[in-house]
């Protein structure tokens, strides 16, 4: 589901943020991403993205070699990968519903498939009752469902999750996770991000630990140890 061979991402100053990585993830893998900061976490979520381009090496996911894509290919790509962050990124003027329901106008989606799959995800990440809510009106963890709604919403096969609980207190942030959880054993592909030690070591999935841009261990159901 991904993949990366031998990659690379060098900026003009300083050792490269990503440095010579290979990387293997499997269709329906839980996959934690940790490291100090500096370590290369985020360009690598970026570089999944396609936000910035490798100097080095090859990144496939889903099947299509990021690489070779066309510029003009590239949010078709990104509406169709699920992405979490630590700052939820919703739309003030925009109520859960709608939040929501952009993402599926991305894509296209007809509106009757709109308002038959909404109403689901917002059951499933447990905020049914708030469909009419403002983002503003919601506690931090809400917020975070909303956000994780709007990246299930399109049914992707990989989700990913940049510091999802980062801002979130450690009762929330244990429900998020649980939720990630549960999307990646409905079949999703997740690959989380993540500088939380005590839910790392609570839900003992894969551990990919990076130091300087490379990575320096890589265990199967282990738990969060400094490289």
């Amino acid at each position: 589901m991904i993949d990366l061979d031998r990659v690379s991402k060098q900026y003009e100053k300083g050792h490269p943020a990503v440095d010579e990585i290979s990387l293997h993830v499997d269709k329906g893998e839980f996959v934690f991403v940790v490291g100090d900061s500096g370590s290369g976490k985020s360009t690598l979520i970026r570089l999944l993205l396609k936000e910035i381009e490798p100097t080095g090496g090859i990144i496939t996911v889903n099947g299509k070699v990021l690489n070779t894509m066309k510029r003009s290919r590239i949010p078709k790509y990104r509406r169709r990968i699920g992405t979490v962050f630590q700052d939820f990124r919703l739309l003030e003027e925009m109520n859960v519903y709608e939040n929501v329901a952009l993402a599926m106008h991305a894509v296209e989606a007809p509106g009757r498939v709109i308002r038959e799959r909404v109403p689901e995800v917002l059951q499933e990440v447990g905020l049914a009752g708030k469909y009419k809510s403002l983002p503003r009106q919601l506690s931090g963890g809400e917020q975070q469902r909303v956000a994780i709604a709007r990246a299930i919403v399109n049914h992707p096969k990989v989700l990913l999750a940049d510091e999802p609980t980062g801002n979130l207190d450690p009762g929330n942030s244990y429900e998020i996770m649980n939720l990630l959880q549960e999307i990646n054993l409905n079949g999703t592909t997740v690959l989380v991000v993540t500088h939380n030690r005590d839910l790392v070591n609570q839900f003992r999935k894969r551990v990919i630990t990076m130091r300087r841009g490379a990575i320096a261990r890589d265990v199967e159901q282990g738990g969060y140890i400094e490289a």
